[in-house]
């Protein structure tokens, strides 16, 4: 473990921060190891908008890449899971984050349900509607949001993993869709998921429900954080049949955030290199 942390630390390698706790509305940071011995490790965060104090006791997934010539691609991707101990202010607005000393690492190669940063060409379609009648055709139903056109006033797809996903959005434009709107409500998803360049789009029905809003008075924008709870196909009278997720994941979504996550770090390795 120690000798891990002394690779990180010299090859100066980024961690990604995901918390595990759905009451902390920032999901995913990047953080950098300033200091570790046999007890813990220090970790410093960028200046953000929000209180970080309120991260204190949440459990955080950390990924890291390190150069290692005898993996494929030159850089093993690994993990270690530790709860957030202490958070110190820095005077420039960064937080330094205490951890006790993580019990194991990990081959994060493994684990697909991690969230991921992605971009449109990921997710070229995003469609979300309020909870839908068993009842209700498809075609007849207006979206809430539509990345067709909203993509073009701000809506991003912030993160998605096979549990869950964020989205980000200018306040006017919350405001304008959603207005008042609460955590616990219930939504449909439709996305299209690409793995790489011009492969075959997968098509994924998702029944979510919202657990996290948070507005950031620095950026102007709402960050909606939602866990996926069913899956969907759509049959031939354009309704929708549900079904239960197993292992608490959309299937066949996985093998997306397993190779977009993968290819996130082999990127930065070789930009290192």
């Amino acid at each position: 473990m120690l000798d891990k942390l002394g690779q990180i630390l010299e090859q100066r390698a980024e961690l990604r921060l995901e918390f595990c706790d759905s009451a902390v509305c920032v999901q995913s940071l990047a953080a950098t190891l300033v200091k570790f011995n046999d007890r813990g490790a220090i970790l410093e965060v960028p200046a953000l908008g929000g209180l970080p104090e309120v991260w204190v006791g949440a459990e955080i997934s950390c990924f890291f890449c390190l150069r290692d010539e005898a993996c494929q691609g030159g850089a093993q991707l690994r993990s270690f899971n530790s709860r957030i101990h202490r958070v110190h202010r820095q005077p420039g607005g960064a937080a330094l984050c205490v951890l006790p000393l993580p019990k194991a690492i990990h081959d994060a190669q493994r684990r697909r349900s991690v969230r991921v940063k992605v971009d449109m060409g990921k997710v070229p379609v995003l469609k979300l509607w309020r909870e839908l009648s068993p009842r209700a055709v498809i075609s007849g139903q207006h979206p809430l949001l539509n990345s067709e056109h909203d993509a073009k006033r701000g809506l991003t797809v912030g993160n998605i993993s096979a549990k869950g996903l964020g989205l980000q959005l200018p306040e006017p434009l919350m405001q304008k869709v959603m207005p008042g709107q609460e955590k616990g409500e219930s939504f449909v998803f439709y996305f299209k998921a690409v793995a790489q360049g011009s492969s075959p789009a997968a098509d994924f029905w998702v029944q979510a429900v919202l657990r996290s809003i948070y507005a950031n008075p620095r950026t102007g924008d709402v960050g909606l954080g939602f866990e996926f709870i069913a899956e969907g196909v759509l049959n031939k009278a354009r309704r929708l049949d549900w079904s239960a997720l197993k292992l608490h994941e959309v299937s066949g979504l996985g093998r997306f955030i397993f190779k977009w996550n993968l290819d996130f770090y082999r990127e930065k390795a070789a930009g290192e290199a």
